[in-house]
């Protein structure tokens, strides 16, 4: 072993807060070729990444939250941030340069799984989507295996003009498997570039854009008709709407009518005699309608 160290660090991780130092040494052998190389410890490195100071836990945990989950910057820093002291800033850096070639490393782990279901189907299906940017980041795309779920390409793309996506679409011409289907969105330069890259395949357009849009043209006809429907009501009864008596507070200004509890004064407190029930004196039409139709305009205008 050499009397210097190659890194000394610390490395947290999910559960604890480690100090690492790495010392470095060549084999005793002089014939051997690793005596003329500087031997780095492989416990040492399965830790943490070269030149980074954040175990491989921190790593998958932060790219789980963000691919998987969908989990925005600010989300996967709040999930850190009760455990680990960790800033924001490093949380999109893992994130994005980090996460992303780990998760990558493991789909290429997964190469024989990808071969049977290719086999069984006698070809791939892959669906091409991007997310959202957020903070003026560039959209991050993924290629993913329909059959598998695996992620076969991902990155970001900072324009999504057609010699953009038929860059980050190339690889597709070499792949050892038939292309099937390509499942994509209408985006301008996604649809030339599939018809470029993987050319007389079917092409099928992702319908959940479509789905979140639909009730939009139905809403604005909604509105349109709310409006003209106000503009016709208040034609009729809009005097009266307008002349209608605002009610004095107390007993009068509750609109509830239907409950299990009455209202209070609703019926007089019975008593031992009851007196008797003096005549009522002669209501004329006018009065009753005056105690209907403004009830009847009050829900007309609330509607």
């Amino acid at each position: 072993m050499w009397h210097s160290l190659a890194w000394d660090k610390t490395i947290p991780t999910l559960d604890r807060v480690l100090s690492i130092a790495s010392r470095p040494g060549p084999c005793p052998k002089a014939t051997c070729r690793g005596s003329r190389l500087r031997l780095l410890s492989a416990e040492a490195q399965r830790l943490a990444l070269p030149g980074s100071t954040y175990g491989y836990d921190v790593r998958v945990r932060i790219g789980w939250l963000r691919q998987p989950q969908r989990a925005t910057s600010s989300a996967g820093h709040a999930d850190r941030a009760s455990t680990l002291a960790i800033a924001s800033s490093p949380v999109r850096y893992l994130s994005q340069h980090c996460s992303v070639p780990l998760l990558a490393c493991h789909a290429r782990q997964q190469r024989d799984r990808l071969a049977q279901a290719a086999r069984e189907q006698g070809g791939v299906i892959l669906a091409l989507d991007g997310l959202a940017p957020q903070g003026g980041e560039p959209p991050l795309w993924v290629i993913r295996d329909l059959s598998t779920g695996l992620t076969r390409r991902s990155g970001w793309l900072a324009h999504q003009e057609q010699p953009t996506c038929e860059a980050f679409l190339a690889p597709l011409r070499h792949l050892e498997w038939p292309i099937l289907v390509v499942r994509s969105a209408t985006q301008t330069g996604v649809v030339p570039a599939v018809a470029t890259v993987v050319p007389h395949r079917p092409h099928p357009f992702c319908q959940a854009p479509d789905l979140r849009h639909l009730a939009e043209p139905l809403a604005e006809v909604d509105a349109a008709f709310q409006v003209a429907l106000r503009q016709t009501v208040r034609a009729q009864v809009g005097t009266w709407i307008g002349q209608e008596p605002q009610a004095t507070p107390g007993h009068g200004s509750v609109l509830t009518v239907t409950d299990l509890l009455p209202s209070p004064g609703a019926e007089p407190p019975a008593s031992a005699s009851p007196s008797p029930t003096p005549p009522r004196a002669p209501v004329s039409c006018s009065s009753e309608a005056n105690e209907v139709v403004p009830q009847l305009l009050r829900h007309t205008r609330y509607l």
